[in-house]
This record gives C-alpha cells, sequence and structure tokens, in this order.
C-alpha cells in the first residue's frame, strides 16, 4: 500500500526517477533517524492497542513504573499500569496530546501521546513517550504550571471560606438573663 502512494506521488508530481529514489532514501532515513532520537532523548515509551491494553512498553519505562520487566505490563489495561493514563482516550479518539504534564507518584513527567493508525487511517492503538523525567528542561512551562496550581488552591480556599457560615450558635447565645 505504501509502495502504491508513493509511485501515485511520483507519477503526480512529476519527480525523475532518481530525485524521486533519493526523496524517499531521505524520507525512510528521517523516520528511523527520528524513532533513533526519540530512544536516546526519551526516558520511556509505551504502546497500547485500540482497548488500551499494553502491547509494548520499553525497558527503561518499566523500571521506572516499578515493574520487574517489560512483560508484566503486555495485556494489561494501561490504567493498571498507569494510573489516571490518558493514552485510552487517545487510542479511543485518535487525538493526539502533543505535550503534558503527567504525575506519577511523586513524580511528574513531561509526555507526549499520539495515535497509531493503519494503511487505512483508522485508530488501532496509541503511543507515548516520557519526553523529560526532569521538569528543569522546560522551565518556563512547568513555572507557569506552578502558578496556576497555586491560583487554584487560593481559589478553592477562598470559596471554601466563602461557603462558612458567618454566624455560629455562639453569635446568638448571649450574657443577659435567661428566657424562661
Amino acid at each position: 500500500m505504501v509502495a502504491q502512494l508513493k509511485a501515485k506521488r511520483a507519477g503526480t508530481i512529476g519527480l525523475t526517477g532518481e530525485f524521486y529514489r533519493n526523496s524517499v532514501a531521505i524520507h525512510e532515513r528521517a523516520i528511523r533517524s527520528l524513532f533513533d532520537q526519540l530512544d536516546t532523548f526519551c526516558e520511556g515509551a509505551i504502546a497500547v492497542d485500540r482497548e488500551a491494553r499494553v502491547v509494548w512498553i520499553n525497558e527503561k519505562y518499566a523500571e521506572t513504573l516499578g515493574l520487574k520487566c517489560p512483560d508484566d505490563a503486555l495485556g494489561r489495561d494501561v490504567e493498571e499500569v498507569i494510573p489516571n493514563s490518558l493514552m485510552r482516550q487517545v487510542a479511543e479518539t485518535g487525538r493526539p496530546i502533543l505535550l503534558d504534564i503527567m504525575e506519577f507518584g511523586n513524580r511528574a513527567f513531561v509526555v507526549t501521546r499520539v495515535p497509531i493508525k493503519d494503511d487505512e487511517s483508522r485508530v488501532i492503538g496509541a503511543i507515548g513517550f516520557v519526553l523529560y523525567d526532569r521538569l528543569h528542561h522546560l522551565r518556563p512551562i512547568v513555572d507557569k504550571f506552578a502558578h496556576l496550581q497555586a491560583e487554584l488552591a487560593k481559589a478553592r480556599r477562598s470559596l471554601a471560606e466563602h461557603r462558612r457560615p458567618r454566624y455560629s450558635l455562639a453569635n446568638y447565645i448571649g450574657t443577659g438573663p435567661a428566657i424562661s
């Protein structure tokens, strides 16, 4: 299928044979290079099927999640392995979540999640990458996130204060003589 699309594309835009072969080779090399780079700089990766069951996880990520080996995650719902994971949402909707902060225990990770599609562009799963396990790489975003978290906490405290009753029973009990 991919070869047919490439041939159609070459014919449609009138590429010469040599130029087309070079462009295809560069495209394929770019894809391999991208995945090599992701493996180098990402702290972990996981893939799920359409039903959000883990089909693959790399060793680095399995260790980070406290698994003895990657095979311990296979076939399990992703939420069993990563509580509150959004991988199911990506697999079901086909919409990527390109940059997010995922909390796991007392740690926070910068992650990206993208759908995996078949040759007919149907979503068959999703793959997620832990880009950083140290948030200092994205200090401006993290600072903004922390500021928003602090503002949210402040708003919640203020709301709780306004919901408290203004007067208590002690305010109504006076020091005068008892009413009989």
